[in-house]
């Protein structure tokens, strides 16, 4: 039996593991339809982080189930996945309790490594840090980072050796009901006609869902990333450290390895707290305002990396919806319109999750890897 034509717009990374897995469950044909390049929009200047350690049960099985597809890529394909670890900070005893929780939701799911760890081991783990307002921490150490260019090309040649086309260059100008299928899309590069769209276009999943038909609630943040040099090589691996309670309302230090002598350094939050801005239209430069706050936090948090130098680095997006959740799943008023967006600065590391979910509603019509994402369609009430 043939299975449903697909169109998936965005070749991102939620778009491309769409891509691979709609192929992988029979889908055809599968065509994804970039305006630009692979990882041109917020894959392409993500961090790269990728972990496991949250709070909420669906927020770390999304995330252990993208980490196991992750591994076997890392394994059969020759992804680099540099493990230096991640780990966020307790402040209070409510806080370290939930990250006892987490371990043992992660446990269950099959991660082994990730524990919670005592002030004193959090300052054995990182040195420098100023951790006299820190009860402990929660660990993974199997955790680490990828390069989000290669991860992407890495998903479009696999999806490509399933059949599946990646075209780029291709712009969405408008959408109406096909002859044969149910929709005709109409592109710069001629005419498409399928069964289901996804809508995975990242920061522009709002304006692809208009000309769709299927309106999608999100707010495009502006978020940067800046490089701190250190006054001297460290003598140790810094772990990922995180320095925020996801869905705390709040905004939080963050920061990551990237050589001994230099750090990737910005400020997260899971809330549309940042400013919003139009994707078409925003600076990809860091401004003076945010390295500011940057510098307090992380002197703060850091005093005994006294000298370090913080650098311009860049900007991207981060595709929110209004509550703050993924958006996965069909459209209010177009049941063939399939939503995979509005992952905020998760997208990168959540994508194989997220790409199979997108696929499981279009082949089966219902999330099967995790029957809870059910709770992520663009039909809940939140989003009303």
């Amino acid at each position: 039996m043939i299975g449903p034509s697909v169109a998936v717009i965005g070749g991102g990374a939620i778009g491309l593991s769409t891509a691979l897995q709609l192929a992988e469950l029979g889908a055809s044909p599968v065509r994804v339809l970039e305006r630009a390049y692979v990882a041109s929009g917020s894959s392409g200047l993500s961090v790269g982080i990728i972990e496991t350690q949250y709070l909420d049960p669906l927020d770390i099985e999304l995330r252990v189930r993208s980490m196991e597809f992750f591994s076997a890529l890392e394994r059969r394909h020759n992804l680099t996945v540099t493990r230096n670890g991640y780990l966020r900070l307790a402040h209070r005893a409510d806080e370290l309790a939930a990250f006892e929780t987490s371990v043992k939701m992660q446990r269950n799911l099959g991660v082994r490594d990730a524990r919670t760890l005592s002030r004193r081991e959090v300052l054995g783990l990182v040195p420098h840090m100023h951790c006299d307002d820190v009860i402990g921490g929660l660990f993974g150490p199997s955790d680490g980072y990828i390069d989000g260019h290669l991860y992407c090309n890495l998903l479009a040649d696999l999806a490509k050796r399933r059949n599946a086309e990646v075209r780029t260059q291709v712009t969405l100008v408008r959408a109406e009901k096909g002859a044969l299928h149910r929709h005709r899309l109409i592109t710069t590069q001629g005419e498409v006609e399928c069964d289901f769209v996804v809508n995975a276009a990242g920061a522009w999943a709002g304006e692809i869902g208009a000309l769709l038909g299927a309106p999608v609630k999100l707010l495009p943040q502006r978020h940067q990333v800046t490089l701190a040099h250190l006054p001297r090589p460290l003598a140790y691996v810094m772990p990922s450290v995180m320095d925020y309670i996801p869905h705390s309302g709040d905004y939080g230090l963050y920061l990551r390895h990237d050589t001994r002598s230099r750090l990737l350094v910005g400020l997260h939050t899971e809330e549309p707290l940042h400013d919003i801005v139009d994707p078409n239209n925003y600076s990809r430069s860091t401004d003076y305002t945010f390295l500011e706050a940057v510098a307090e936090k992380f002197a703060l948090r850091f005093p005994l990396l006294d000298g370090a130098r913080l650098a311009a680095g860049w900007a991207g997006l981060y595709p929110v919806s209004p509550d703050g959740l993924a958006q996965v799943g069909p459209t209010p008023g177009q049941r063939t319109v399939i939503s995979a967006c509005g992952v905020g600065g998760s997208g990168l590391q959540t994508s194989p999750a997220i790409g199979r979910l997108a696929a499981e509603w279009v082949v089966f019509g219902e999330p099967r890897s995790i029957p809870t994402a059910r709770s992520l369609t663009p039909l809940r009430y939140s989003l009303a």
